[in-house]
């Protein structure tokens, strides 16, 4: 049997992935400790610097990490000083095991009720706080758990970083107590990862130097915001993750070094691994790291022994080590990534082996777009979209990754005895990281810069490699004829892993915090937003509204409805329009209420002017007008034409649909006068024309749910059998009022809260109506 290691390993990932999908997995809630200040002790096990707001903090990762009761911080504190070790430079071990002894013999009593789960925490602290790695540190800041993701397509950090080990940040935090104890080996390799952050940060300029930083010392979380987004947005951002290239041309490049000075075989290996883990240590020892270092030393390994090294079962090797520490890795898109790439490197022979010596340009091409064939799921899968162009600029980036590390290195070295030396030498990285930057640049100007594909299907998935690894069995072939079979075999799995059935009718209102955002899929393939803004989250067409629309396959929505001009449904439209182009959601028309000159404040008219800086065309729609697609049709009941009123809620557009024997009512902050005047003429919509139900099916509840919308008339009229309800968890209004649900309830109403149910998703199959909640299911 050939590779048997791979066939458990293959069998093992297939045993995790049942397990994981038949076993819930979701992070415990830490809702209660929100916002509380706390004091948590535990061991540093990283640090680093990030930005949070406006400044830059010192960011640190406690591991065995356990949250104290209010009165036990005190006695804890004491033990470090009885133990003479509250900031003392005295490396006494048996502190810390005094201290560590003293939390596990008293960990139930002296541990904070529900917080049995958390271990990890990262505290952000003051620039001035520097505990060293491998201490023993009592901290004390706000509670923040990391938020659940509410939305589909939404990230979820809790899930993310219930992964990496940590459940919660201590916000605003200060250190009470430190031992003298830490650990020379990793708070050395620490100062040596400063010292060379600030060489670099002296011989580059402040973008490029960021750039660097994150190519050679792992440091991602201060790198300039525009490269950032220009890097993700072409597909090629791997190559800013410290990986396997980097350990190579490390390891092979001392190794190499070491050999030309006839160091012993046994010595050599010795020396390369330890300079190897070293590194990974410093940068942050990744998933990438991980795996490059085991398959690197199985390699050294494999020369000594005179054995033959086979890269997929080294691969395998290393994946069983990740997942047997933490099978969730098989979640995370980082693990999926690294492997997938180095799987398809491992069968790229069987592919290129058809094609005939003197073909380099075509093997190339083959090669870099059967790398990219099979990480095409996992982009898929996190992030519903590929960048076409990313093939061809890794086949120009990655050659030059090598030259950019070496100069890097070069640069540390100049730079660690003369400065300016070490800013003479930057000038080649400068150069390449400027081409890399026209590059990418230039691609995004090209036409289909994006697909937009949404999120496959389990069973799309699974049958995709199985796909590509029949192709690559028959490539093995030497008939010609076989050539054939792979190309069409390959062209199939695409079209299968990218094919979506059409979308039928469904509204899905998204959880935004305090504001509304509707989502609306015609059945016929148009698509719709009504609103989109929120007063307490930022960035809401980043984190929310695009990840969810690229979730569902949406690249272009044919129109949106702006309810009124308040930010809170705004901002997220606003943004959209302010970057667009960079978000990959196109918009086919801006509707605006059409309300008098009196009415239409700054915002308003903000709204009109970035349009027209995108080119999105801007219409107006008043009472009577009506909208028609498919077996949709949408009719403005509100406001009527040039309408005036002081109270900008009392201007919102109100939209009544009907599709088949489903009729919905979409009132944003409707009130007021604005209530009774669109309750007057929904009252008068039936007559004649037969469009207005009998009882209307689904009634977004105005205001969020205030007690001065959605009065008794309204409801009277419409008699709703499902209400939906957006607003912000334990938001300062109170919404939404008890009066509103109590007027609900009494109607029979079945109600849907965004606090409660997160999304909400409603799907209308024939006769049945089906509500879907995202949180809870």
């Amino acid at each position: 049997m050939r590779r048997p290691l791979c066939l458990f390993g293959l069998a093992f990932v297939m045993v995790l992935l049942l397990g994981i999908n038949l076993m819930p997995h979701d992070p415990p809630d830490y809702g209660a400790l929100d916002g509380e200040t706390v004091a948590a002790a535990g061991c540093v096990a990283w640090k680093e610097h990030r930005i949070s707001g406006a400044e830059e903090v010192l960011v640190v990762t406690l591991e065995q990490a356990i949250i104290l009761k209010p009165d036990q911080r005190s006695v804890l504190k004491q033990i470090l000083v009885d133990s003479e070790t509250v900031f003392s430079n005295a490396a006494d071990a048996d502190s810390v095991k005094k201290t560590r002894e003293f939390l596990e013999e008293n960990k139930e009593s002296i541990r904070l009720a529900g917080t049995e789960e958390i271990t990890g925490i990262l505290c952000y602290l003051g620039r001035e706080e520097n505990p060293a790695m491998g201490s023993f540190l009592l901290v004390e800041g706000k509670f923040r758990p990391f938020s659940q993701a509410t939305n589909p397509g939404e990230f979820d950090a809790a899930d993310y970083y219930r992964v990496t080990g940590q459940q919660g940040r201590l916000m605003r935090a200060s250190c009470l107590a430190q031992s003298g104890h830490f650990s020379l080996f990793r708070e050395g390799l620490y100062r040596c990862r400063e010292y060379l952050s600030l060489l670099l940060g002296g011989c580059y300029p402040t973008k490029e130097a960021s750039v660097m930083r994150a190519m050679l010392l792992g440091e991602k979380t201060m790198l300039d915001g525009e490269v950032k987004s220009l890097y993700q947005q072409n597909g090629i951002i791997h190559i800013l993750a410290i990986s396997g290239l980097h350990l190579s041309v490390l390891g092979m490049g001392f190794h190499g070094m070491l050999r030309r000075m006839y160091v012993p075989k046994v010595v050599n290996i010795i020396l390369t691994l330890t300079l190897m883990y070293c590194y990974g240590t410093m940068t942050g020892m990744g998933i990438s790291i991980v795996r490059a270092f085991v398959m690197f030393g199985m390699k050294l390994c494999a020369d000594l022994c005179g054995r033959t090294y086979d890269l997929l079962t080294a691969m395998t090797a290393a994946a069983l080590l990740i997942l047997v520490e933490q099978p969730l890795y098989l979640t995370q898109s980082g693990f999926l990534f690294s492997f997938a790439a180095v799987c398809g490197i491992g069968l790229l022979p069987k592919v290129v082996r058809r094609f005939p010596e003197g073909q380099d340009l075509l093997k190339a091409l083959l090669t870099g777009g059967w790398i990219s064939l099979c990480t095409l799921p996992v982009y898929l899968c996190f992030y519903y979209e590929f960048p076409p162009y990313s093939v061809l600029l890794n086949l120009i980036v990655i050659p030059c990754m090598g030259v950019l590390l070496i100069s890097g290195i070069v640069v540390l070295g100049a730079s660690a005895c003369l400065l300016p030396l070490g800013r003479l030498a930057a000038f080649p990285g400068i150069w390449i990281l400027a081409f890399y930057e026209k590059c990418a640049s230039f691609c995004l100007r090209l036409p289909g810069k994006r697909w937009v594909a949404g999120r496959p299907e389990n069973w799309q998935i699974a049958l995709y490699p199985a796909i590509l690894a029949a192709a690559v069995f028959f490539a093995g072939k030497a008939e010609k004829r076989n050539k054939g079979y792979f190309w069409c075999a390959v062209f199939c799995a695409v079209i299968l892993l990218g094919f979506r059935i059409p979308q039928r009718f469904e509204i899905t209102m998204l959880d935004i915090g305090q504001g509304d955002c509707i989502y609306l899929a015609d059945g016929a393939g148009g698509h719709y937003l009504i609103d989109g803004g929120s007063s307490d989250r930022k960035d809401v067409e980043t984190y929310q509204i695009a990840p969810f629309l690229k979730y569902r396959g949406v690249s272009r929505l044919n129109a949106v409805f702006v309810t009124h001009s308040d930010a809170d449904h705004i901002s997220g439209i606003e943004g959209m329009l302010r970057d667009y182009g960079e978000t990959g959601i196109e918009i086919g028309c801006l509707f605006l209420p059409d309300v008098g000159k009196e009415s239409r404040d700054e915002s308003y008219h903000g709204l009109e002017e970035l349009a027209a800086d995108a080119s999105v065309p801007v219409m107006y729609l008043h009472a009577g007008d009506r909208l028609e697609s498919g077996k949709v049709m949408l009719t403005c009941i509100h406001p009527t034409e040039n309408y005036v009123n002081q109270n900008n809620n009392a201007c919102s557009m109100t939209l009544y649909l009907t599709y088949e024997n489903f009729s919905a009512l979409f009132t944003g902050d409707l009130e007021g006068e604005g209530e009774v005047l669109a309750t007057e003429r929904l009252s008068h919509m039936g007559d004649g024309a037969g469009i207005a139900p009998p009882r209307l099916t689904l009634l977004k509840a105005a205001h969020h749910g205030s007690g001065n919308a959605t009065k008794e008339p309204l409801l009277a009229l419409t008699n709703p059998r499902i209400a939906l309800i957006s607003a912000g968890r334990d938001n300062s209004y109170g919404h939404p009022h008890k009066e509103t649900l109590r007027r609900l309830t009494d109607r029979g109403c079945r109600i849907y809260q965004t606090p409660e149910s997160g999304a909400v998703t409603v799907r209308v199959r024939g006769a049945s109506v089906r509500v879907e909640p995202y949180l809870g299911r």
